[in-house]
């Protein structure tokens, strides 16, 4: 058995096992929306720590790991109350309860950083230490608990079922159309093996994955979610901001120089390699929701 074989096997057993739970969470009703709370816990603060792995250069300049999960998960926790506090009455114990707790949360992690910094390291390195510690919250851990956010929303399962399913296909179109058709190099420098090719693929069958999801949707579910056209063009945007999630990993992997962000996900290698398009997809996609009025 040769290394491509066995490594596409690793990723269809992963998949097999995975994949089932993480429907399970985005579907479920039960448990209060625990679930999706766990869910995004896990990809949010694995991804941030595969983060200040690669942006470790040397003692000083490093990011404040457990400062900075502490920030995500607490996070997290915010973002369950502020989606589902009303729902299950979770307001009524913290009083009033709106985005303000959320940017009180930001600034006080970033408080406990400027502090930990003062006291507890040199000089030297501060602004990257600090810098990277604050980015990978905000950027990785908010962006994330936006998955929260759309479960809450009226047919919120329906909306995070599309766009991974946009997202997924955008991503196998892409690949097979550079392997079958790539000629033509995008020369980006975070991914200058990309063919162009690949990504006008990936777009096609991101397309396609919105029209047809969309009318799967309403056929079997009664659930109509987007107009044909509305849905053509949200794929488009969709398999764009993807790319572009794609290329930012790209950025900080060569930044890192290092092929993989981790290890943890047996043939697909990293949490980040797997989530890298949807952490940047899922709180532009929830505010063009909340835009057009999904409640």
């Amino acid at each position: 058995m040769n290394e491509i074989t066995r490594n596409t096997l690793k990723r269809i057993m992963s998949a097999v096992v995975a994949l089932p739970v993480y429907a399970f969470a985005i579907v479920t009703d039960l448990f209060q929306g625990i679930p999706i709370l766990i869910v995004s816990l896990i990809i949010s603060l694995v991804t941030l720590y595969e983060y200040y792995q690669i942006a470790y250069r040397d003692e000083e300049n490093r990011a404040f790991i457990w400062i900075g999960m502490a920030g995500g998960f607490f996070l997290n926790i915010v973002m369950y109350l502020f989606a589902f506090g009303k729902l299950y009455g979770y307001s009524r114990m913290i009083g009033i309860f709106d985005a303000r707790v959320i940017m009180g949360l930001v600034v006080f992690f970033m408080t406990a950083v400027m502090i930990f910094q003062i006291f507890k390291r040199p000089l030297k390195g501060a602004t990257y230490s600090m810098a990277v510690s604050v980015f990978g919250v905000i950027f990785i851990v908010l962006s994330t608990c936006h998955i929260i956010l759309m479960k809450a929303l009226n047919n919120g399962m329906y909306y995070i079922l599309i766009l991974n399913i946009a997202v997924m296909i955008n991503d196998t179109g892409a690949y097979f159309g550079g392997v079958s058709f790539g000629k033509h190099k995008v020369k980006f420098k975070a991914s200058p093996n990309k063919s162009w090719e690949g990504y006008f693929s990936g777009t096609l069958f991101c397309i396609l994955a919105m029209i047809v999801t969309n009318q799967v949707f309403c056929s079997f579910f009664q659930v109509t979610l987007f107009s044909m056209i509305e849905a053509a063009i949200l794929g488009i945007l969709i398999s764009v901001l993807a790319n572009l999630g794609d290329l930012i990993e790209s950025v900080f992997k060569r930044d890192g120089d290092i092929k993989d962000s981790g290890s943890i996900i047996p043939g697909h290698g990293g949490m980040w390699d797997v989530f890298d398009a949807l952490i940047f997809t899922y709180p532009l996609f929830y505010y063009y929701l909340v835009l057009t009025g999904v409640r």
